[in-house]
């Protein structure tokens, strides 16, 4: 995985959800992990950002679904 890095500190850019003010749509945020203040950038794309959510909850279902329990899941076992 590629990282983008602070222009200000060099420290890596970490990634999180916004949601606009007024219009309430999810953006993707870029912030600088050691210093908020240092950088901050906002993605709006929608249709990128959608793709981007959808990516993320199905990787984190996927982890979630291989920590469960023997016999327990969603092929009936």
């Amino acid at each position: 995985m590629n990282t983008v890095a602070c222009l200000v500190c060099g420290g890596p850019l970490t990634v999180r959800m916004a949601r606009g003010r007024k219009s309430g749509k999810p953006f993707l945020m870029l912030v600088c992990s050691r210093d908020g203040r240092h950088f901050r950038g906002f993605v709006s794309d929608q249709r990128y950002v959608k793709q981007v959510l959808a990516r993320v909850s199905g990787s984190e279902g996927r982890a979630q679904g291989s920590a469960a329990s023997p016999g327990v899941g969603s092929r009936g076992g």
